[in-house]
């Protein structure tokens, strides 16, 4: 991350890097997990996770082409979608989307208050959906928000804001530390 300076996968929340504690949380609800990472993000030991680089055709398109990717190598499944940058993320806001979800529809996503839409970096987005990503986004959809916009999204409201709350700076990076410590 730019913003950060650093992996923010990388950063210490719980007593480890986040991105293991976010990927053994999602190993209570999915079949299988995988992590995304770019090829320039250094890798933990495989034999203990599914990892998933970004093809170089996505190269440097962020989490819309982390999306596709895994939509291209793994059609006909349903992904929940859980960014690294989420502190606050834990199993009651993991349990309140797969609740909520409604699999008939293209996607199941907290409603992000701030911006008045969808939140594109923490929903579960379903198969048929999915299988049209990659078309999508060819034809010039580059962005998670945007395919969301057009899509039969059941929003999530009512939740803890932390659930979706990022931390994108250092200075979020120590808020969030602090807020975890005295809670």
């Amino acid at each position: 991350s730019r913003r950060m300076g650093q992996d923010k996968g990388l950063l210490n929340y719980r007593g480890g890097p986040h991105r293991e504690y976010l990927y053994a949380l999602l190993g209570r609800y999915c079949e299988r997990v995988l992590l995304s990472l770019n090829p320039s993000q250094p890798a933990p030991d495989s034999s203990q996770f599914n990892l998933i680089f970004d093809h170089p055709t996505y190269a440097d398109t962020g989490p819309v082409g982390a999306v596709v990717n895994v939509a291209e190598q793994h059609p006909g499944v349903a992904l929940f979608v859980v960014t690294c940058d989420l502190p606050f993320f834990d199993a009651a806001c993991a349990e309140q989307l797969l609740t909520a979800r409604e699999p008939l529809r293209d996607a199941t996503a907290f409603f992000n208050p701030d911006m008045n839409q969808a939140e594109p970096l923490v929903t579960i987005y379903e198969a048929e959906f999915l299988r049209r990503v990659p078309s999508q986004f060819k034809s010039g959809v580059n962005s998670l928000r945007k395919l969301l916009a057009k899509a039969d999204v059941k929003l999530v409201t009512g939740h803890d804001g932390r659930c979706i709350h990022s931390a994108d700076q250092p200075s979020e990076f120590d808020a969030a530390k602090q807020k975890m410590t005295t809670r």
